[in-house]
This record gives structure tokens, C-alpha cells and sequence, in this order.
């Protein structure tokens, strides 16, 4: 798993089980907080426990995550604009819902943070056809987001100098003082002077009215790794909305859909597919040619008297993972034929004479067949 494994993160072994990870994040989220711990680099060790911990203490993700390795799954690529923004991020696995696993486990209410707030994160849903999912694509798709305003970089300054909010004197926020008849309460709000900055521009930036943002459309390249399945979200970080000014954007959410396919259908890291033989080759057993999910031909060997719907397996022709691939399976399927030859017709019918039969309509059998002679070795017993 290599030495920057979220298992190596939280110094577990990679089969610990539920409790253990749990005990390791509690250790290690108390001792790397940052409001706890004051090295240099803490807050961003604590950022990566806490992704580990998300990721090992789910089950889906975390096979997922042994499955795909550190390196695909964390960061499958960098993913690029095409175009203006200048953006840069980094593209991984879901590790939505962990920045407030801390107060989960130890308490507290929800603390105001200062400065600037970070952009929202964005969810951009795409469909991939089989074979890309289980090869690997890179698909370029477009993206409305908000971005920093290049007239200003992002400040909503024309001259890039700022005054002290009047309204807040400064602090972000505004009290509000009301009465009830248990006494008098006070409510802090966001100001909205200043959209809780602190601070107001100077001179108000034309191009974007002082909030130093604005609308585009960009094309952004996403790389899809091979073996995604539907339900799986990617992370490109840093591509969603602009924060406010000094603060990072969002992170952008790629859900993958997998269409359904004609001749294939995924089960879990397997293929399945289906063939047709007929009857003759059920019986005796043959060879026949079967399509991989890449457009190779492999032969497949057909066992005597195999039955119908049973599955017979292509190891190794499966999912691509950064592990062992998985297997295809085909399915196979006894075509009876609709329509004969006389040839065919005259044979199938001395096979019925063979076990006893005959088709309908053509009188008495011509063989008495094995449940015939069992009755009358019973009635010449009776005798």
C-alpha cells in the first residue's frame, strides 16, 4: 500500500478492524487538532486523519479504496481547465462529511470561524459506457461555476485597498438585541455591510460590484480511472466555487453513472456474458469463440453435457483494477432450432426412436422405452 497509506496514517494494520480504526482516528484526532496541537503542519495532518478515517471507517470506500490502491484513489489525476481560471487541484476519491467527525466523537458546538469563508463544492454527474469504466477514460466536460473576477483578482477592489466595515466596526458580525418575557436575548449575525469580512472595499470594482466574483463557464478535463462503478464519486479539489477573497475554492464532485451495455453486464469486479450452442454441442461438447469486453476473440472450451445457464469463467477478463483483474463469465444458453432439414428432422427422429419416443401424431411408439419394459416385467411378474 506504500508508506503514505491512509492505514499507515492512522498506524493500523490494513486488516484492523472497526475498533481499531476507531481508537486510532480518537488518539490522533486529539492529539493533532489544531486548536489542541500548535507544531507547524498540524492542521494539515489533521485534515489527512480525518480523510483517512472517513475513507477506512466506511466500508464501501474502504474497499473500494484497497481495491483501486492509495495512488488511484486519492489521486487518480490532476485533472486540467481548459481555458482562463487558474485553478489548480488535485482529483480523488469521496471524502465528503469528515470536517466535522471531531465534534462527533469528543462534543462541543459549532465554533465561528474567522476570516474569509472557503467556496461551495459543486456535483457534476457523468455517464461512462462500460468499457470506459473499466478501462479508463478522460472525458472533457463544461462547468458553470463562480471564479474570482480578473479585474480585481478576486478582492472586489479596484485599488486593492480596503476601509474598516462601519456597520461591524470591523468584527464580521452584528448584534441584535431583542426582549421576551424570560429577558433579553442577543443574536449575532453575519454583517451584510461587509458580508462578514470586516472590511469594505475602498473603491468598489466595476466589473463585479465589489463582490469579487463572477459567473463563467469553463471546460474542465476529467480523468476517469478504471474500475469506477456507479454510486462512485471522484474530488477534483480546488474546482469548485471561489471563496472569498484569501480563502480557497470549493472542491468539484464527479458521480459516475455506468450505462448498461448490450452483451456484457458487471457483477461487482466480474463480466458476464452469454453465448448460444445448440443442442449437438451441449451433448458432445465443442469450441467457440467468445468476444472480451476489448474486442478480442478467445476460444472457450464446452464441456460434455454441460446445462443450460451454467456459467463457465475466463479468469483474468474481468474489471481492470491496480490488482488482480476480475473473471469473465459466460453464461451459456441451449438454442433449440425453430426450423430443420430433412437431414436434421430424419436424425433428431432416430434420436427419439433411441430413447423411446416419437414426435406427435405418428401412432404408436416404435420402441417401448425403459418405463414400458419396467411395466411389463411387472405384469408378467403378476403372472
Amino acid at each position: 500500500m506504500g508508506p503514505d497509506s491512509y492505514y499507515d496514517t492512522l498506524g493500523i494494520a490494513r486488516d484492523a478492524d472497526d475498533k481499531e480504526i476507531k481508537k486510532a482516528y480518537r488518539n490522533l484526532a486529539r492529539k493533532y487538532h489544531p486548536d489542541v496541537c500548535k507544531e507547524p503542519g498540524a492542521e494539515e495532518r489533521f485534515k489527512r486523519i480525518n480523510e483517512a478515517y472517513s475513507t477506512l471507517s466506511d466500508p464501501q470506500k474502504r474497499a473500494q479504496y484497497d481495491r483501486m490502491g492509495h495512488t488511484a484513489y486519492s489521486n487518480a489525476s490532476k485533472g486540467s481547465y481548459a481555458g482562463g481560471g487558474g485553478f489548480s487541484g488535485g482529483f480523488s476519491a469521496d471524502f465528503s462529511g469528515f470536517g466535522d467527525i471531531f465534534e462527533t466523537f469528543f462534543g462541543g458546538g459549532a465554533r465561528q470561524r474567522a476570516g474569509p469563508r472557503p467556496g461551495a463544492d459543486l456535483l457534476l454527474k457523468i455517464r461512462v459506457t462500460l468499457e470506459e469504466a473499466v478501462f479508463g477514460t478522460e472525458k472533457e466536460v463544461p462547468l458553470d461555476h463562480i471564479e474570482p473576477c480578473p479585474a480585481c483578482d478576486g478582492s472586489g477592489s479596484e485599488t486593492g485597498k480596503f476601509t474598516t466595515c462601519p456597520t461591524c466596526g470591523g468584527s464580521g458580525q452584528v448584534r441584535q438585541m431583542s426582549q421576551s418575557i424570560f429577558g433579553s436575548f442577543v443574536r449575532m449575525s453575519t454583517c451584510t455591510a461587509c458580508g462578514g469580512r470586516g472590511r469594505i472595499p475602498e473603491s468598489r470594482c466595476k466589473a463585479c460590484g465589489g463582490s469579487g466574483h463572477q459567473r463563467a463557464r469553463q471546460t474542465v478535463k476529467v480523468k476517469i480511472p478504471a474500475g469506477v462503478d456507479t454510486g462512485m464519486r471522484l474530488r477534483m479539489e480546488g474546482y469548485g466555487d471561489a471563496g472569498e477573497y484569501g480563502a480557497p475554492s470549493g472542491d468539484l464532485y464527479i458521480e459516475i453513472s455506468v450505462a448498461p451495455h448490450k452483451a456484457f453486464t458487471r457483477r461487482g469486479d466480474n463480466l458476464e456474458t452469454g453465448i448460444d450452442i445448440t443442442p449437438a454441442q451441449a451433448v458432445l461438447g465443442s469450441q467457440v469463440e467468445v468476444q472480451t469486453i476489448d474486442g478480442r476473440t478467445i476460444t472457450l472450451d464446452i464441456p460434455a453435457g454441460v446445462q443450460h445457464n451454467t456459467g463457465l469463467k475466463i479468469p483474468g477478463e474481468g474489471v481492470r483494477w491496480q490488482t488482480r483483474p476480475g473473471d469473465m463469465l459466460v453464461r451459456v444458453r441451449i438454442a433449440v432450432p425453430t426450423r430443420l432439414t430433412d437431414e436434421e428432422r430424419e436424425l433428431y427422429g432416430r434420436l427419439l426412436d433411441i430413447e423411446g419416443s416419437s414426435p406427435p401424431g405418428k401412432g404408436a411408439k416404435r420402441g417401448k422405452g425403459f418405463f414400458q419394459d419396467v411395466v411389463d416385467k411387472v405384469k408378467e411378474s403378476v403372472k
